[in-house]
């Protein structure tokens, strides 16, 4: 009920489109091949099954085996979550997170709250402007004081705190889990799901896409979604359509199960913490300035680190700076460190919709893939399946790019 509730009033948000996005036989469910079993491609593949679309979700190696799967995976609409469509696109989707619990109970989603701390003057005086902007939007985040934030998070060290807030409303997903779920949702709507499979090439005629080549043989399509995070730039090259992307690294190190010790998300000024309901603790941090010598090494993006010595380096750091904050993450069993890489569009916004030049082709593509994700599900499948502009998501074409 809830759900149709939300559909409902999305519906509002959507107008015809003057050059439909698919032209589909009469009769015939559109057949819609879905690129990269991430979040975002398998909440897609779930939402079009559910709607009757023909889907086959392919991807090369396995589910939310690439960004998804080394992502933070911070569910908020905080502070660099500006403008306000910006703003209010994530609130939006932490609301379909709440409808999507209800459909799909066990949805490993945690909330809670989201607590962040500053150290530094000039930093807290910029937070307070901003908690006033996000109150005034109608945002439920609020300022603490140092008693509040230790009754709270009672285990951890904060330090000098010149600025602390909580907002109540955010919360955690594990990731790799949630989309493992979506991916059997979709599939038991009737997706076929097939891995590994490697996009080859694109079929294109007469500025649309026929068919999808890939390693196992060739899959006629009316509509191609790509949601393959950082690749997403080198499949739409092969339909002539540029995507800019600025790939962003993180890091995170994952522990074997520990006590309770986090009760909240944490995010401090040298590392953010969170732990899940079976004690595993996640800690994040980004790889270091742009042009560092980390990124230098990592250049190319690989999936994991050159070597050992570097692996060590910076899992030794990563559990350093939590430690400042919580001093049992100095012992922490680890079970591994990973390196996302994070398919930022250049202006630091989503790509999403049907491409102009070729206007079968769909994007989806963001940072916040995790936040977003059931949201954008449900606006790409209504716009594939219905042949409609969302309004909703007017900000985020590709189209932006060309217009400079």
């Amino acid at each position: 009920m809830q759900r149709r509730r939300l559909l409902a009033g999305l519906g509002g948000l959507a107008t015809v489109v003057a050059v439909p996005t698919r032209a589909f036989a009469a009769g015939r469910a559109p057949r819609v091949v879905v690129v990269g079993c991430g979040i975002i491609g398998a909440a897609i593949a779930h939402r079009l099954a559910q709607r009757g679309a023909q889907v086959t979700l392919i991807e090369r190696a396995g589910a939310a085996a690439g960004a998804t799967g080394r992502s933070f995976a911070w569910l908020n609409a905080e502070f660099s979550k500006r403008p306000l469509h910006y703003h209010l696109l994530h609130r939006l989707s932490l609301a379909a997170y709440r409808m999507l619990e209800q459909e799909l109970p066990g949805l490993p989603v945690q909330w809670g709250g989201a607590l962040q701390w500053f150290a530094d003057a000039d930093a807290a005086r910029q937070i307070r402007e901003q908690v006033r902007q996000q109150q005034e939007w109608g945002y439920s985040v609020r300022l603490i004081d140092a008693g509040t934030f230790h009754s709270l998070e009672p285990e951890l060290r904060p330090g000098a705190i010149a600025a602390a807030t909580f907002a109540e409303q955010e919360g955690l997903a594990d990731p790799v889990a949630t989309t493992r779920l979506l991916l059997e949702r979709a599939t038991a709507a009737g997706a076929q799901f097939v891995a590994p499979c490697e996009v080859t090439g694109l079929d294109v005629r007469g500025g649309r896409i026929a068919a999808v080549k890939t390693s196992r043989g060739d899959l006629a399509a009316d509509v191609l979604v790509v949601a393959a995070g950082v690749r997403t730039r080198s499949i739409a090259a092969m339909a002539g359509v540029d995507v800019p992307l600025v790939p962003a690294p993180g890091l995170l190190v994952h522990t074997r199960p520990m006590p309770l010790l986090v009760r909240h998300v944490a995010i401090g000024p040298a590392a953010h913490i969170k732990q899940y309901r079976d004690g595993r603790i996640v800690i994040g941090d980004d790889l270091g300035p742009p042009n560092s010598a980390a990124h230098e090494l990592l250049g190319k993006q690989p999936a994991d680190f050159p070597d050992e010595t570097f692996r060590e380096l910076h899992q030794r750091r990563l559990l350093g700076e939590a430690a400042q904050y919580l001093p049992q993450a100095a012992g922490a069993p680890v079970d591994r460190i990973t390196i996302g890489w994070r398919p930022m569009p250049r202006d630091g916004y989503p790509i999403v919709g049907a491409c102009p030049a070729c206007p079968n082709l769909y994007l989806a593509v963001t940072h916040s893939g995790v936040t977003l994700a059931p949201l954008l599900a449900e606006l790409a499948a209504i716009e594939i399946v219905e042949g409609v502009d969302v309004q909703l998501l007017a900000p985020y074409r590709l189209a932006r790019f060309a217009a400079g």
